[in-house]
C-alpha cells in the first residue's frame, strides 16, 4: 500500500525552523517512509531549517556488521534522512552513541537520555524506595551502561541485571 501524507495547511516559506515529530517504531518501514515524505514535503514547500524529533530511531540496533554482506541499517537510515534534507536530528535514547557519527558534520544530532528522568526520580525518592530490593533490568548488553548509571549515582546496594547477556552486576 502507498503511504499518503496530509497536505500542509498554510505556508512554511517564512518559517525559520520547522519541527517534525515522528517515531520510526512499528511499523518501522511505514513510519520511516512517512517521515521521509514529510521532510521532502517541507523541503519542496521552501521551509527553512528542518528539525526532526525521533522518539524512537528505527533500525538503531543494527548499528554494526554482525556478519558478512549485511547492512548497517542505522547508518543507512541516517543517510536517507541526510539526503532528504534534514538539518538537525533530536533522538531519544539512541541504542548507542555511535549512531550520532553516522550523520555527516552538516547534520547535528542530539541524543536525549530518558534514563536521567528515572535516575532523578530515584534520587529524589530514595527515602521512600526500598533500595535493598530495587532491581534495574537492561534489555541487552548496550543498556548495561545506563543501568550502571543508577548503581553509581543512586545507591551502593542496587542490583543491575542484563537478561540478554545473562549478566548480573551487584555493586557493594
Amino acid at each position: 500500500t502507498e503511504i499518503y501524507t496530509e497536505q500542509i495547511v498554510g505556508s512554511v516559506r517564512c518559517v525559520q525552523e520547522t519541527d517534525i515529530i515522528q517515531p520510526t517504531s512499528t511499523p518501522v518501514n511505514e513510519n520511516l517512509v512517512e517521515l521521509l515524505l514529510m521532510v521532502s514535503t517541507m523541503r519542496r514547500a521552501s521551509a527553512g531549517k528542518i528539525n526532526v524529533i525521533i522518539p524512537y530511531y528505527g533500525y538503531s540496533r543494527q548499528d554494526r556488521k554482525v556478519a558478512p554482506r549485511v547492512p548497517i541499517s542505522a547508518a543507512d537510515v541516517a543517510r536517507l534522512l541526510e539526503t532528504m534534507g534534514v538539518d538537525r536530528v533530536v533522538a531519544v535514547d539512541l541504542h548507542c552513541g555511535q549512531i550520532q557519527g553516522f550523520f555527516g558534520p552538516r547534520v547535528p544530532v542530539d541524543n536525549l537520555e530518558a534514563n536521567i528522568v528515572g535516575l532523578t526520580y530515584v534520587l529524589d525518592h530514595k527515602n521512600e524506595i526500598d533500595l535493598q530490593n530495587l532491581t534495574i533490568v537492561s534489555p541487552d548488553a548496550g543498556g548495561v551502561t545506563s543501568c550502571l548509571l543508577y548503581t553509581s549515582d543512586a545507591a551502593d546496594d542496587l542490583l543491575c541485571v542484563d537478561l540478554g547477556g545473562r549478566r548480573i552486576i551487584k555493586k557493594k
